[in-house]
């Protein structure tokens, strides 16, 4: 009798992981035990839906008003970025923009809408820098930054990365306030390399100073409104043309207890295999993501557009939301927009449960 029904449970089980999936238990524990309320119902909604539906996204409030004008839907979730851009960082010019996403933040979860947030980080040792190790824009090469230094206290890296991560933290403390659950993507594309925080050759290190972001954030600033997303690149900083490298991946995955939600990001790209978002729905990406992070919801954190529902809808992968990075343009076209936001499989802010902060 023991062996008949272990081959029934295998017989129920072996469907779902033949399609690239693993069981997520009913009732998540968050990364942060102390999440407040407001995020806690976030979570448990995301719970709910994952694997039934996909949430809809979009990238900035410009782009959610966009979609907004062409698909007379509002996009589920919005993202929007920490960085403040302009340089010198905490310049004059640069505050206000920051500020100004936070106000969008707001606005968005008393809208009704979920809250996503990346942190584009300018290096933390360049004041003119950027978050690309190569150049990107007007401004010269940021170069790399030491991970390895700054996993070490009285050094100037770790100094400059702490510094830094508390101001941006007084901001993020706005939304803590105002009960506005985030889900929270730092470190984003974490295995690509081109961004300062990807230490190719000791991906370890990159690991353990999200440990000391998450420790920092969640136990001595109590931040407890966040939902914290760990995000791969479309491809990693790995040698070859080997998309997949799941074993150089996980080096940089700090561990199952400082992550709630996974993510990758996925631009059509032929040279590793990416098809436009109209002819796939990507399940290498997303069997990828279930070696790197076992038992995770699993997003696409952005992409060029929401990928064909059809498909996702008939065969999977079942993507807990699809972030685009545009709205409109050749890749994310208007009636590709139509389709994707009015489609019976993907959710729109009209349809998500009362969630969120102050209204």
């Amino acid at each position: 009798m023991r062996w008949l029904w272990m081959i029934c449970i295998a017989l129920v089980i072996s469907p779902l992981f033949a399609a690239g999936e693993q069981p997520i238990p009913d009732k998540i524990q968050p990364a942060d035990p102390d999440l407040i309320p407001e995020a806690r119902a976030v979570l448990d909604y995301l719970r709910s839906i994952y694997g039934k539906k996909t949430l809809s996204g979009i990238s900035g409030t410009k782009n959610a008003a966009k979609v907004k004008e062409i698909t007379g839907k509002d996009a589920a979730i919005v993202a929007i970025d920490l960085s403040g851009w302009n340089s010198p960082r905490w310049g004059k010019t640069y505050t206000p923009v920051v500020q100004g996403y936070i106000d969008q933040a707001k606005q968005w979860s008393a809208e009704g809408g979920i809250v996503s947030i990346q942190f584009h980080w300018k290096h933390p040792l360049k004041d003119d820098g950027t978050a690309w190790v190569g150049k990107h824009g007007n401004g010269p090469p940021s170069g790399p930054f030491d991970m390895g230094k700054a996993l070490l206290p009285d050094t100037p890296e770790h100094k400059a990365f702490m510094t830094d991560l508390d101001k941006h933290a007084d901001y993020l403390e706005q939304l803590a306030k105002a009960k506005v659950p985030v889900l929270w993507r730092p470190f984003h594309e974490i295995d690509g390399g081109w961004f300062w925080w990807t230490d190719k050759d000791k991906p370890e290190n990159t690991a353990a100073m999200w440990r000391i972001m998450f420790d920092h954030l969640v136990k001595q600033r109590k931040l407890h409104n966040l939902i914290w997303v760990y995000n791969a690149g479309l491809k990693s900083a790995g040698p070859g043309k080997d998309v997949a490298a799941i074993e150089y991946r996980k080096r940089f995955y700090p561990g199952a207890e400082y992550v709630d939600i996974a993510g990758i990001d996925i631009y059509a790209n032929s040279y590793f295999g990416w098809a436009k978002p109209q002819e796939d729905a990507y399940q290498k990406a997303f069997d990828i993501m279930t070696q790197v992070a076992p038992g995770k919801m699993l997003a696409m954190s952005e992409c060029e557009a929401i990928p064909n529902p059809d498909m996702m809808a008939k065969n999977g992968p079942k993507w807990l939301y699809c972030l685009p990075w545009w709205a409109e343009g050749k890749t994310n076209p208007a009636e590709w927009m139509k389709t994707t936001y009015g489609h019976e499989f993907v959710i729109t802010r009209d349809e998500l449960p009362r969630l969120g902060g102050e209204r």
